[in-house]
């Protein structure tokens, strides 16, 4: 910091301008790789948004002849009765019967559904029908395994209240390994396709004439994702299906599928089913955004999510692209700004010099010094402007040398604002005489310098008792402190303020004692009445004071006093009442008061202030 204090104007400004130009650019950087992260993002998410409304449309066109179909059945009144009856040979004979079609593949249907490899019924409670050994059936697989059992019971019992028919998916890894009929019913598939290693499974509930749940229908197929690769092949999206803890996808290799199951499960674990979201991931060395989506949010099936993985290379390097332009750009503009900064500077170094001549003179105390305008513009305005300042700085002047000439700054600092009236005010005061006893034998034979700072040191402790309490400390006079309060300005409560401050100083005084060298007693007086306040002097000097008869008797209050006594007039007494606990004098003849006055010396002033 205190080298660039050193630095020369011109330099600052050419690195003004550095910073300024840097500053833009870092800023356009900024905000433009931030909107097109947006506008890709926007863009994706819509990608996706129709993907998945692609997959939901061919899905309702694939099963939709098969759920029509498995609706028909099981309002068949053979198979109700089977149901109640608990008659597993009519149960899945009529299963075999009415769904031959499904379960063989017939020309039209393998067009959208390959044949079924899962008939299972289940009863109200969710439990599996085991269907019997039917030759050439098929209808005995994966009769055994517990995680379809734990399904069937969980989707039996949402039927209940749910919708009559559910779509889920599950997934056959590590399942039993396919077999006999099993085996030559997949071969009728096609020719190239691999194991399946999900079902897509249909349940349709079953009730009664009077809308009580019998059972449903499972029927479960090997699911093809055929929207996969055609999207990959027109628009470089990968895809896939997340289901189980794992990704089944045909796009993406087995070696990538790994950090995007990593992330859905942290994401799976940290959210519970969250419904859809996104993550950034790296696949293959190069980052990617995937976006997921739950599938069947309405079914008690495992939560199944459509994945979709598209690739940042291209965000990225129009990114890049757009940064080196914009750099460039900035660049050149940085160097027409300091071009521009040179002559510019130039043209401001004249009139700097002179506001630099200019300020030495005023270091010096030369108020009159005026450096010339030059021109309109802002050099020229700062010019004026200087000019002003220099004569406002000689005003101040002139009331510094006012402010030499009060002692007290509230006094200073009502007439610089105009809020004292000169040469005087009639005001309700409380005044403070406060004066130590036996000074002169106290100083006789003590050095003078000794003795100034004996009375600076007691005059600095209880003056600042005075401002403590709102008190204008009106002068000094040898070892004699006279205060105000209420003039020049009053707070409400000045004779309970002179009274609590007296009672202060006497507090501040034992306490200087116990430290000081000099062991100090005083005596206060305070009187409370109408004065006349105002500034009074010559010409020369003024002094800010307070004149009257309530002036007066506190100064010989004060010399009535003893040793650290506080003695008030009557009209204090009077205005403070239950504040105070006092002790009358006697009846006291003071110089210059024709009549005896009454008085009394403070013992209590209590903490709580008046209203």
């Amino acid at each position: 910091m205190g080298l660039f204090r050193k630095l020369s104007f011109r330099f600052k400004l050419l690195l003004a301008m550095m910073v300024v130009v840097a500053g833009v650019t870092g800023t356009t950087l900024y905000v433009t790789q931030t909107r097109m992260q947006a506008a890709y993002q926007k863009l994706f998410a819509e990608r996706f948004t129709g993907q998945i409304a692609v997959f939901n449309s061919m899905q309702e066109a694939r099963l939709a002849s098969v759920k029509a179909k498995c609706l028909e059945m099981c309002q068949s009144v053979r198979l109700r009765a089977a149901l109640e009856e608990d008659d597993m040979r009519v149960i899945y004979g009529t299963a075999q019967g009415e769904l031959r079609d499904v379960l063989t593949g017939s020309v039209k249907q393998r067009r959208q559904l390959p044949p079924a490899l899962l008939v299972r019924f289940i009863d109200a409670e969710g439990k599996e029908l085991t269907p019997p050994a039917l030759a050439g059936s098929g209808l005995g697989m994966l009769a055994d395994r517990e995680k379809l059992k734990h399904q069937f019971e969980l989707v039996g019992k949402s039927l209940a209240t749910g919708p009559v028919q559910q779509v889920g998916y599950l997934s056959l890894e590590e399942s039993v390994p396919l077999k006999g009929k099993m085996v030559e019913r997949l071969k009728k598939v096609a020719a190239d396709q691999p194991r399946p290693e999900v079902l897509e499974v249909i349940v349709t509930r079953i009730e009664d004439i009077d809308g009580e749940m019998l059972g449903a229908l499972v029927l479960g197929f090997p699911f093809v994702n055929s929207t996969e690769r055609t999207l990959t092949d027109y628009s470089h999206i990968k895809s896939g299906m997340w289901l189980d803890g794992r990704l089944f996808s045909s796009t993406l290799a087995a070696a990538h599928e790994v950090e995007i199951n990593t992330n859905m499960r942290t994401l799976m674990e940290q959210k519970s089913k969250e419904a859809e979201g996104t993550f950034n991931v790296m696949i293959g060395g190069e980052p990617h955004q995937v976006f997921f989506q739950w599938m069947n949010k309405d079914s008690n099936f495992p939560p199944t999510y459509q994945v979709s993985i598209y690739s940042m290379a291209e965000v990225i390097n129009a990114q890049r692209d757009l940064s080196w332009r914009i750099l460039a750009f900035g660049t050149v503009v940085l160097m027409g700004g300091l071009i521009l900064s040179l002559l510019l500077s130039h043209g401001f170094s004249a009139p700097i010099r002179d506001l630099v001549k200019a300020t030495g003179e005023i270091q010096k105390g030369n108020f009159e010094v005026r450096v010339p305008v030059r021109s309109e513009d802002e050099v020229g305005k700062l010019a004026k402007s200087f000019n002003e300042m220099t004569s406002e700085l000689a005003l101040k002047e002139k009331y510094r040398a006012v402010l030499d000439m009060v002692a007290d700054k509230d006094v200073a600092h009502q007439m610089v604002h105009g809020q004292m009236t000169l040469g005087g005010e009639k005001r309700e005061i409380s005044v403070i005489f406060c004066d130590i006893r036996g000074f002169t034998a106290h100083t006789q034979g003590m050095d003078p310098a000794e003795v100034i700072k004996m009375l600076n040191e007691h005059m600095t402790a209880l003056t600042k008792v005075v401002y403590e309490h709102n008190g204008v400390v009106d002068k000094f006079v040898g070892d004699l402190i006279m205060a105000v309060f209420g003039a020049p300005k009053s707070y409400g409560n000045d004779a309970y303020n002179a009274t609590r401050c007296a009672v202060r100083m006497i507090e501040e005084r034992n306490k200087l004692n116990e430290t000081s060298e000099h062991k100090i007693l005083v005596g206060i007086g305070i009187a409370t009445g109408e004065a006349v306040a105002g500034c009074m002097g010559s010409a020369d000097r003024l002094n800010y004071t307070v004149l009257g008869e309530r002036v007066n008797l506190a100064s010989r209050l004060c010399s009535t006093a003893g040793k650290m006594e506080v003695v008030i007039d009557e009209a204090t007494q009077t205005k403070l009442g239950e504040l105070l606990e006092v002790e009358e004098l006697a009846p006291l003849k003071l110089k210059g008061f024709s009549d005896t006055v009454k008085a009394f010396k403070v013992t209590t002033v209590h903490s709580n202030k008046p209203n």
